[in-house]
């Protein structure tokens, strides 16, 4: 059901990122008459017309709503989000909004979602279509704020890609008319508290789809593919059949960016992309940034900046990506618990010469090392800073060959978030 409002319906917005300053132009800009911004403290940059109350005066928050409108980075359990539920006040977000408008509009929106590979493989999506000259545009977590151009895409129609989180995705009410899920492994278990429910969000892209819509999924996920079906819509698998694209000049590494690809064309070709199309995108496309990053050759090393890696997974497949050019790992961030055996079993596996583990994480990478292999763990090195770590990695490394940071673990409580992290590195790198 399509979430209702009118210039009379008494609204809230709460959170002031990103997300949040979108919901509140697109209010005014539907002539919302009564909206207030809830935030821990009120923003330095908030129109003096707008009401403001701090999140924890739980009664001047909430007083006489009709809607709350919620950021992604707002945890369910919160206490004004559990006073608001209790007092019936109905609860949104902008995600959600701009589904049940595209969809109501009858859009062709594409919703990609995933552990790993959803920005990747939301890029490739669009630009796919572009280069077939497929009307479209980009919104999501990448690309812009999708209430930001909902008027716009209601009257031009184009097709929509939006690469959505697990934040984004839990509290659907309907699904996007093709959903892509790439990956499924622990993340964000804090805020989903535990395994599990954060599964169940990641998924509720495809269980609120319906009849008429198309899932695409990856059949080489264990934890996807013993969940299909997914939802009522139509299924189609990826990965297991020979590529329907050549792979020649692709400058995209690794195994799991050919899947990504091979995603992307099979949500693009429903909109009458064609292979020669994406084959065009991967000839020119390196991948955004902090993602397999190359920093270029400083020293003699060439240096890959690969930050967006949050989990063990992740690290994985940098590893495997590039193969045997690595003699100079770096991991370790914030500790969230995660088991570090797949990882630790991949570098024992590789034998590399340098393995760099940063704090605080880095001992619990270190623990699984030396439970596959001790002597790796004896040789793996503890520097205390990331600065540190980098002088380390300069030192050691052998010419010619190639220095990875991918961290295998969050960024937050030591930087504001993986791309400040990625930054902080390349910024390193540059003044070697």
């Amino acid at each position: 059901m399509t979430t209702s409002i009118g210039t009379d319906t008494r609204t809230a917005v709460f959170g002031y990122g990103v997300e949040g300053r979108s919901a509140v132009r697109w209010l005014r800009r539907r002539g919302c008459r009564d909206v207030r911004v809830i935030s821990s403290a009120r923003p330095d940059d908030l129109d003096g017309t707008l009401p403001w109350a701090v999140e924890t005066d739980l009664d001047a928050a909430l007083s006489g709503l009709d809607l709350l409108i919620k950021s992604p980075g707002i945890r369910p359990s919160h206490p004004l989000l559990t006073a608001a539920a209790a007092a019936g006040v109905p609860i949104s977000s902008a995600t959600v909004l701009f589904v049940e408008r595209a969809r109501e509009a009858g859009l062709a929106l594409i919703g990609v979602t995933g552990s790993k590979g959803k920005s990747t493989t939301a890029t490739l999506i669009h630009k796919t279509l572009e280069a077939a000259s497929i009307p479209t545009v980009l919104v999501g977590n990448i690309g812009r704020a999708a209430l930001d151009v909902v008027e716009d895409v209601v009257s031009n129609r184009p097709v929509i890609v939006l690469e959505m989180s697990s934040y984004q995705t839990h509290d659907l009410t309907v699904g996007p008319s093709v959903a892509v899920i790439t990956r499924l492994f622990p993340e964000h278990l804090d805020w989903h508290e535990g395994v599990e429910p954060y599964y169940l969000s990641k998924l509720r892209i495809a269980t609120t789809q319906r009849a008429g819509d198309v899932t695409i999924w990856n059949a080489t996920d264990p934890e996807i593919a013993r969940r299909v079906p997914l939802g009522p819509a139509r299924h189609v698998a990826y990965g297991i059949e020979p590529a329907r694209f050549s792979e020649l000049g692709m400058k995209l590494r690794g195994p799991h960016n050919r899947l990504n690809a091979d995603a992307a064309l099979h949500a693009a070709e429903i909109f009458g992309a064609l292979p020669e199309h994406l084959e065009s995108v991967l000839a020119s496309f390196a991948g955004l940034p902090h993602r397999l990053e190359d920093l270029g050759v400083h020293g003699g090393i060439r240096w890959v900046n690969d930050s967006i890696a949050t989990a063990p997974e992740a690290a994985v497949a940098a590893l495997e990506a590039f193969g045997g050019e690595v003699a100079t790992y770096l991991g370790g961030g914030t500790d969230r618990g995660f088991d570090f055996a797949p990882l630790a079993r991949e570098l024992a596996s590789r034998a590399l010469p340098n393995v760099i583990l940063l704090p605080p994480g880095g001992p619990s990478i270190l623990a699984a090392l030396a439970a596959v292999d001790p002597q790796a763990a004896a040789r793996a090195h503890a520097p205390a800073s990331l600065a540190d770590a980098v002088a380390l990695a300069a030192r050691l490394a052998p010419r010619g060959s190639t220095v990875l940071f991918s961290p295998a673990s969050p960024s937050y409580g030591l930087y504001k978030n993986f791309e400040e992290r990625g930054d902080a590195f390349r910024e390193l790198v540059d003044a070697l």
